[in-house]
């Protein structure tokens, strides 16, 4: 199916200025080339420098307090456990992983740690464009270019996280809705045939 394992990766933030907000927790799991089963998980939240810069939205979202971030690692420990955690040769992916990416990246830059994996990315999102815009499901016009995550789960029938903007829950919701995209659009070529 892929060529490497997939590594699903989701953070929160304390908002999406990348010059003043940062990482407040990462997660990832990795998801087995062949079969999209979980094989190993990580999570931690992260210790910000500038709590006091964070934006309400953001933190309405995600529900994270200083509470769960005051004996939190700070972000280079975190990212020298995340690379003891992981092998370099997994394919980062995400679901619409722009954000994700750049603060991601800025992290590893910041810290004077080298970014371990390959600049190729798997963003999930075009995939579940492609497909919603197929069967004619992009009917929320105020989102996504007309739908969720939640849209496409919602469609295949993947049950919806209770946790959702954790970011072990995200990826979990995400490798979720993966599995079953995959598992319908497998399903559509057969009947094509």
């Amino acid at each position: 199916m892929f060529k490497r394992d997939l590594l699903m990766i989701d953070m929160e933030f304390t908002g999406i200025d990348i010059a003043k907000h940062e990482i407040i927790q990462i997660a990832a799991i990795v998801l087995d080339k062949k079969t999209l089963k979980e094989k190993q998980s990580f999570m931690t939240y992260v210790k910000p420098k500038n709590w006091k810069n964070r934006q309400a939205e953001a933190i309405a979202i995600n529900n994270i307090t200083w509470d769960q971030l005051k004996d939190a690692p700070d972000i280079k420990k975190v990212l020298q456990k995340f690379n003891k955690t992981f092998k370099s040769d997994l394919t980062p992916t995400l679901y619409g992983g722009r954000l994700d990416t750049i603060f991601l990246s800025h992290a590893y830059r910041d810290s004077n740690i080298k970014y371990p994996f390959d600049y190729h990315m798997y963003d999930i999102w075009p995939l579940c464009y492609t497909f919603m815009a197929k069967h004619k499901q992009l009917k929320n016009k105020g989102r996504h270019l007309g739908f969720s995550l939640e849209n496409v789960g919602d469609f295949l029938g993947v049950k919806r996280m209770a946790d959702r903007h954790d970011a072990l829950g995200d990826c979990l919701y995400q490798a979720a809705v993966l599995r079953a995209l995959i598992k319908a659009m497998k399903a559509e070529r057969k009947v094509k045939r």
